[in-house]
């Protein structure tokens, strides 16, 4: 079963085996599992809509995209772990739920993820405001193919480098610069896994350990392949 790119279950499976959370040999091998799970399930196809560069509504699907990569991308982060279990005895429905890397089951919604994202990356993405962006951004999106409550997805000008700004009513998304923020926390987040440090020369990312960035990423790519 590939998982990343043309990379498999076994080969997680091998790796997973020999790779230590306090040492940094093989950090960048397993970085590119990441690297290519999140290359082309996400970033290809992101840039392929950028491309059209139509303006005609393909923004909509690119910042669902986004939406989905941020959910992904704070769940590594974390460790957590989304379990659906359809043998729940007693449940109605099949039984949702969550763990962190050490198994235990949390509480945890999917709001709760974007909170967490962009309290942790205020800096980098301009001061959005998580939970008003979960409601009316990735929720509008995921239901109804349109942003709610006086939000919206622009194009920036060239001079414009900023991600997000509130303008008179409006909440505004500039879909370019939003990616870009993106794939530079991505790239910030690879690279704290393979040399233990950040750009800012810190052993940690955002708060969180090295150590404890590795075992959240192993234990979350485990499940992956698990759950495949």
């Amino acid at each position: 079963m590939k998982i990343a790119g043309n990379l498999t279950v076994n080969d997680w499976n091998e790796l997973e085996k020999k790779i230590k959370d306090s040492e940094n040999e093989l950090w960048g091998l397993a970085a590119h599992f990441f690297e290519e799970r999140i290359k082309t399930r996400y970033l290809a196809p992101i840039h392929a809509i950028q491309n059209l560069n139509l303006k005609e509504g393909e923004g909509f699907a690119m910042v669902n995209l986004q939406c989905s990569l941020i959910e992904t991308f704070e769940c590594f982060i974390n460790g957590w772990l989304f379990y659906l279990d359809d043998n729940c005895s007693g449940c109605k429905k099949n039984k949702i739920y969550w763990k962190n890397a050490n198994k235990e089951e949390i509480s945890k919604s999917n709001k709760d993820i974007f909170i967490s994202f962009f309290d942790k990356f205020k800096d980098k993405f301009d001061g959005i405001d998580g939970e008003s962006f979960y409601s009316n951004v990735r929720c509008g999106l995921l239901h109804e193919t349109q942003t709610k409550n006086n939000w919206v997805i622009n194009v920036a000008d060239e001079k414009n480098k900023k991600c997000y700004e509130e303008k008179g009513e409006k909440y505004i998304i500039y879909r370019n610069n939003f990616q870009n923020r993106l794939e530079k926390l991505l790239e910030e987040y690879q690279q704290t896994l393979i040399n233990g440090k950040n750009f800012r020369g810190k052993e940690e990312f955002r708060g969180i350990s090295t150590e404890d960035l590795r075992l959240n990423f192993i234990a979350k790519m485990t499940h992956i392949c698990k759950q495949s």
